[in-house]
């Protein structure tokens, strides 16, 4: 979750506000497209002129060049957003979902056929990313074919609303079905029990979706596999398997955990990791990807998740009238404090807890190899093959779920010197507590209070 793309779960906001139906007759097709193509590519063209012309003052070394990039890539942000307020144009103005909706009558499935107007958001959002991509390539002298980048991005881009997916084909399928659809109408429980299964499934089977959008292989090395074994059968850590994750002509250095369940769970690392780092190193990330598993990092943002869902839920059976008698009805207003409450949840307060768990599991990773050098190596390494600066300023920090490398050391550095402030981050986090306490709050207000029918 810690990476979806915030324009774009804006844009599906925006979207779903608006029914089609409420404003049938004839659109302009021909308006319509042509402002769909400029609002879609014209911020590409802008933003790829702009970087052109940033990189002729760019300073020799490499280390501030990429300090200087990463400022230009977080200032993309802007670019997005004026693709964001072009798109919302397109729907609310000149009636984008009402061409899809009458172009596409012989899809039955509704929801799906209304996902189709997010498309033009996606090729703009990816857009983005190819120019500040093609200026990487230039400047940096970055390998990586255009294919490649391309498949990688739009598979992250689209990952994590995976479930969203399903989700709206299940509606789909049970509007085929009226007499169905009318059961679960009446029975709002069975609706939220969908939702809630289909966000742990997700958690549960996350091993399972990666492999089937990017190619992996079993970890050969032996000596590697059997050390890591080791490291992991020491604090009683479990897992099914560690795979090598292929990021081709990307090279991408990273590792990663995913899976809920331990008879699931699988240890992600990428070739450029395996291909770069020596195998003390290796363990030290690995190590890292441990201590997630051990504070219970991965079931701690599953019931973030589920928060996020029962607190709309009640919002929307006990206040939901009142609200529409207070606010002017009008559907931007109505999505815009969507998407204010999503942001403040899961960029805000997310973030802020994600990058604490990263604190966390490097306090682990050194305190399970005794070998604190060896992973401040592999942070440091890992900056430099990704090509990202080692500090950030705090500003930008807080739009990340991982803090900078630079201030990561600084944290191993504290616990060297036995600092009592980072005592805490040995136990199950207070911040990780007050989530579980919330969770359990909402769910009694849900479930033992006067549910509406």
């Amino acid at each position: 979750m810690g990476q979806v793309s915030i324009v774009l779960i804006a844009g599906l906001i925006f979207l779903f506000s608006f029914e089609p139906s409420q404003d049938g007759g004839e659109v302009d097709q021909l308006l319509i497209i042509t402002f769909t193509v400029v609002v879609t590519i014209v911020p590409a063209i802008l933003i790829y002129f702009l970087a052109s012309c940033v990189t002729k003052t760019l300073p020799v070394d490499q280390a501030n060049q990429i300090r200087r990039l990463y400022v230009l890539k977080r200032s993309a942000v802007v670019f997005e957003f004026l693709i964001l307020i072009g798109y919302v144009f397109n729907i609310y103005f000149l009636n984008l979902p009402l061409l899809i909706h009458q172009r596409f009558q012989f899809l039955r499935l509704i929801y799906i056929r209304q996902i189709l107007s997010i498309l033009p958001l996606i090729v703009g959002l990816m857009l983005i990313r190819l120019s500040l991509y093609e200026i990487d390539r230039q400047v940096l002298r970055r390998s990586g074919k255009r294919g490649e980048f391309l498949s990688f991005h739009l598979k992250l881009l689209l990952l994590p609303l995976l479930p969203m997916f399903v989700y709206l084909a299940a509606l789909d399928l049970l509007n085929l079905f009226p007499m169905v659809e009318s059961f679960f109408t009446e029975h709002v429980y069975l609706l939220i029990a969908l939702v809630g299964l289909l966000i742990l499934s997700a958690y549960v089977y996350a091993p399972l979706l990666i492999g089937l959008l990017w190619k992996t292989i079993p970890l050969t090395n032996t000596n590697l596999k059997a050390r890591l074994q080791r490291l992991a059968e020491r604090d009683g850590i479990k897992y099914k398997k560690i795979v090598v994750w292929q990021t081709g002509s990307l090279s991408i250095a990273n590792a990663a955990v995913a899976g809920i369940a331990p008879w699931a769970r699988y240890i992600f690392l990428t070739d450029a990791l395996l291909n770069h780092f020596s195998d003390d190193e290796v363990e030290t990330v690995v190590a890292h990807e441990f201590g997630h598993v051990r504070y219970k990092h991965i079931p701690t943002y599953l019931l973030f998740w589920l928060t996020y869902l029962l607190f709309h839920v009640l919002v929307y059976l006990y206040m939901g009238e009142s609200l529409e008698h207070l606010l002017p009805e009008s559907p931007i207003l109505s999505s815009m404090g969507t998407i204010a409450f999503f942001i403040f949840y899961f960029v805000v307060i997310f973030r802020y807890l994600s990058r604490r768990f990263e604190h966390q599991a490097d306090l682990y990773a050194v305190k399970l190899t005794g070998n604190p050098e060896a992973f401040k190596s592999a942070l440091s390494r890992l900056a430099y093959l990704n090509y990202f600066p080692k500090s950030i300023q705090r500003l930008f920090e807080i739009f990340h779920t991982h803090p900078s490398v630079h201030r990561r050391i600084e944290f191993i550095d504290r616990l060297e010197v036995e600092d009592s402030q980072v005592s805490r981050y040995h136990h199950y986090l207070l911040e990780a507590k007050i989530i579980l306490a919330l969770l359990l709050t909402l769910a009694g207000l849900l479930f033992f209070g006067d549910l509406p029918s």
